[in-house]
């Protein structure tokens, strides 16, 4: 199974919390809201905005291997159907570009799996082909963030350290100043060609892997694409006869009237629970409305989204198609998994959600999902957010020059392409153990492979661009997938703050959650549109007039 299919990696709830608290969605520093990580070591130094940017590294796709069933580009991912053949794979990484270190290199990552066995095949072949004593600490996501912070707060700090993009401690500038290499001279710009599989991930990725305008790791990429609108269309057009493309307000409107049946058990939409307010599927509904990723230039000022008018626009929208019945009724204590369960029985045909979940091997057999296609409230040219486009990056401990250019090799390995030899040994191990491969060439992973492969999070480390494939044939759903991105990818819409640094932003905003109450309290009929005004001039007040004045430093 392709890393696509493992891209939402469970993280949507808590990415939408913090877009919802910081209103920066798109930089790592900007989403670094009210990180569980604040209590980790450091240095006290102060709060300093960078006013110079690091050159991002140079874009470089590598070519090679075999060509794509259909073609992708620094933004839509290209698709593979079944797996390469070995004969048709290339060398990604020649022989001077390994590492050959002789002192173990530590990793601290993440794991959403069961842990992997003592005896570790994979990892020890890994370790061969590297010629390098990878170690790896690999942490469950449930007890991440507290190990992640007794690890910064002891002193003993990995070679290596992922840093989670949605859940960034709220000191990171002044934590990665101070215990983490500086990466910017040794990967900005075209320094990147010594590490060409590294070059090899878009530049979407790298720039949010600058924190206060330096280059601190290496990005896990995802694809650009923010929360999308998935969508049931298997069921839409059984009960519209029709594919769901509406292109305008009122046709959106008129399709969830023509689906929504509360005596049969069927809504057209429903939000989940987020942190301490509710999502109504905020960054589809705003950008229906024009309203700026989490910060936009209007008329030459820089605008948060909160200030933006066609924000109350889609306040008083969410609350028509609330008041409409329109939304599943439990929206408001609605979790993430509830939702996803109410898409695939049929309860619910829309929900927002992460791209992979186009791509959900899991939903009963004949199950069709895809996605609307942005559009304007007034029919013209739709917009969608554009994400961090990436997981998370890895920043290497300070260290002997050197140490860390062997370290850039080990993550330079570890990003080998789809289609490489050396890509193809991570995502599927070694045939006869972690894998077997059909008559037909398809490729099934064993229960070692499954047992070792995924656990050992070096893709945790570092990682090539993502494709869509699946070692289940999924073909109708890759190519819904790619059709939607092709579609969407000219109107992906960057943050006007995307990779600046507000220290106001990166903290937790009791004036920020009160907006978000507000909403809530007017969607559900117990609050006023005025209380929301009002709230949103004490945000402005509060810290919107702080965060844009330290953001305009940096313009």
């Amino acid at each position: 199974m392709s890393a696509s299919l493992h891209a939402s990696d469970r993280p949507q709830r808590a990415v939408t919390r913090r877009r919802a608290l910081t209103g920066a969605a798109v930089g790592i520093a900007g989403i670094a809201g009210a990180g569980a990580l604040a209590g980790c070591g450091g240095s006290a130094a102060t709060e300093e905005i960078a006013t110079e940017l690091a050159a991002v590294p140079t874009y470089t796709p590598v070519t090679g291997g075999p060509t794509p069933d259909l073609p992708g580009d620094e933004n839509v991912q290209p698709v593979y159907f079944e797996a390469p053949q070995e004969a048709d794979l290339f060398t990604s990484v020649a022989e001077a570009q390994l590492p050959h270190t002789t002192d173990p290199v530590s990793a601290f990552v993440i794991s959403y799996a069961p842990p992997a066995p003592s005896s570790n095949s994979y990892l020890e072949e890994a370790r061969k082909r590297l010629d390098t004593d990878l170690e790896v600490q690999i942490v469950s996501s449930e007890n991440f963030s507290a190990k992640f912070a007794t690890v910064m707060a002891g002193g003993d700090i990995p070679d290596m350290v992922e840093f989670i993009a949605f859940d960034m401690p709220t000191n990171a500038p002044q934590l990665l100043d101070a215990q983490f290499t500086d990466l910017s001279e040794l990967l900005g710009g075209d320094a990147i060609a010594d590490y060409p599989n590294l070059a090899n991930i878009p530049s979407s990725s790298w720039e949010n892997c600058r924190v206060n305008g330096r280059i601190y790791g290496t990005p896990v990429h995802r694809p650009p694409f923010g929360s999308i609108l998935v969508t049931r269309t298997d069921l839409v057009e059984e009960l519209t006869g029709e594919a769901p493309a509406p292109s305008s307000k009122d046709e959106f409107t008129a399709l969830l009237d023509a689906v929504t049946d509360a005596k049969a058990g069927r809504w057209a939409l429903c939000g989940q629970t987020a942190g301490d307010s509710v999502d109504w599927g905020y960054d589809f509904m705003a950008a229906m409305f024009g309203v700026p990723n989490g910060w936009g230039l209007v008329d030459g000022k820089l605008v948060h989204k909160f200030e933006h008018e066609g924000y109350l626009e889609m306040a008083s929208y969410i609350k028509e198609m609330h008041d409409a019945g329109y939304y599943h009724p439990d929206t408001p204590s609605m979790s993430g998994s509830q939702a996803k369960t109410n898409i695939a029985n049929g309860s619910v045909l829309m929900h927002l959600d992460g791209i992979s979940a186009l791509l959900d091997t899991s939903l009963p057999e004949g199950t069709a999902t895809g996605a609307i296609v942005p559009f304007a409230a007034d029919g013209g040219a739709g917009i969608i957010y554009q994400g961090s486009s990436l997981f998370s990056f890895t920043a290497l401990k300070k260290a002997e020059e050197g140490r860390i250019l062997e370290q850039l090799k080990v993550l330079n390995y570890l990003a080998a392409p789809y289609g490489s030899e050396e890509g193809f040994f991570l995502q599927y191990g070694t045939k006869g153990e972690h894998f077997e491969r059909a008559g037909d060439g398809a490729i099934s992973v064993t229960d070692a492979g499954t047992a070792q492969i995924g656990p050992t999070s070096l893709n945790r480390i570092s990682a090539p661009p993502q494709i869509l494939t699946s070692a289940v044939r999924i073909d109708d759903q890759l190519r819904r997938s790619h059709a939607w991105q092709e579609d969407s990818s000219p109107m992906l819409l960057k943050s006007a703050v995307a990779g600046l640094y507000s220290p106001t932003a990166a903290k937790n905003s009791s004036a920020a959650g009160a907006v978000m109450t507000s909403l809530d309290e007017y969607i559900l009929g117990r609050g006023s549109l005025d209380a929301v005004k009002e709230a949103t001039s004490t945000w402005t007040t509060q810290s919107g007039d702080t965060i844009r004045a330290e953001y305009e430093e940096q313009l």
